[in-house]
């Protein structure tokens, strides 16, 4: 694309979103035709120059945003420095320009929220999370799935019973304000609570399919201690839900895969590309063609660390390769 029709076409689109902050409702399914992002946390371990840059060099078409609780978006980068913020609609805008002068779709935010059942209770959900919704559309952003958690990932803080509760009257908050502002709201499987199905059924079931949906991600079940065969009974559980998708994978030993294991267990060392592991993802891409899922994918890698820098790259590129084959395979 030339410089002149990159212009034009940024110019016309801010100022659709200046005019038009919310061109959708709520509860409409987020249409990304199955195409693949990245979450943006992984970017920065590519050692380029900006989150953009980087995000191109992949080869996907957008990125996932993660926002911390002052709004600040710690991950995105120039340079040596974090400039971007979705605090208001202006710097909203900016990360917007700067997205699409890169070519760049930013259709997803997350921002994990830490549940404090006494304060929700007292005082809703946090006013930054209700802010962050309404900026959301200049962004570009059609869903912000919030991860709910405690301070302890591996171990259960709260008894289930006033986890759940406190979680529903969270969530009425954030789904109101989206209704308002025509952005999706979603919660993640994950840590000791969210990744067992009588705490996220219980959830769910509090709310209409078009209020709440979910960012399904199955290596998360498994990262939980689930038993490869009750990760796949999970995922046809909870698949009706589904509003984004996270690929990533692991490779345990054999002895290892169809037992319980502990919450974490081995983790980060038997992290590998998507492609390599022992969640098998054609499978999976097949049972989201058969819902009729036509949202995003976003690949969260945790296997870079484990690489040199310089191989980094390539393994993103791998799979994004990957993940595009699976899903070409289905149209």
């Amino acid at each position: 694309m030339s410089v002149r029709r990159t212009f034009l076409f940024v110019s016309v689109a801010l100022i659709l979103i200046i005019m038009m902050p919310s061109l959708k409702t709520a509860g409409s399914q987020v249409q990304g035709g199955m195409e693949i992002l990245l979450c943006n946390p992984l970017i920065e371990q590519l050692g380029m120059s900006s989150t953009w840059e980087a995000a191109k060099a992949v080869g996907v078409n957008g990125i996932e945003i993660h926002v911390e609780s002052d709004l600040t978006c710690s991950k995105l980068f120039v340079g040596k420095e974090t400039p971007y913020r979705l605090d208001s609609r202006e710097n909203a805008l900016k990360i917007r320009s700067d997205a699409l002068k890169n070519e760049l779709l930013t259709p997803i935010l997350v921002a994990p929220i830490r549940l404090e059942p006494k304060k929700v209770k007292s005082e809703g959900a946090p006013p930054w999370a209700l802010t962050l919704i309404e900026v959301a559309p200049v962004v570009g952003a059609e869903l912000i799935y919030f991860p709910v958690v405690t301070d302890n990932f591996t171990e259960t803080t709260i008894p289930d019973e006033e986890f759940i509760e406190a979680s529903v009257f969270l969530l009425n908050d954030l789904i109101t304000a989206g209704n308002r502002y025509g952005v999706e709201i979603a919660i993640e499987n994950l840590s000791v609570y969210w990744n067992r199905a009588e705490i996220l059924d219980k959830v769910l079931f509090e709310f209409a399919p078009e209020e709440l949906g979910l960012c399904l991600d199955p290596i998360n079940f498994y990262w939980y201690g689930h038993p490869r065969a009750d990760v796949y009974e999970l995922f046809d559980q909870f698949v009706p839900r589904i509003k984004h998708f996270h690929a990533k994978n692991v490779k345990h030993n054999v002895a290892k895969r169809e037992v319980k294991r502990e919450p974490g267990f081995k983790y980060s060392e038997n992290s590998v590309s998507v492609e390599e592991g022992d969640l098998d993802f054609e499978r999976m891409i097949g049972l989201l063609v058969s819902a009729d899922y036509d949202g995003y994918i976003a690949i969260e890698d945790d296997s870079l660390e484990l690489h040199k820098p310089e191989e980094r790259l390539a393994i993103l590129r791998k799979d994004v390769e990957y993940l595009r084959r699976i899903v070409k395979g289905y149209k």
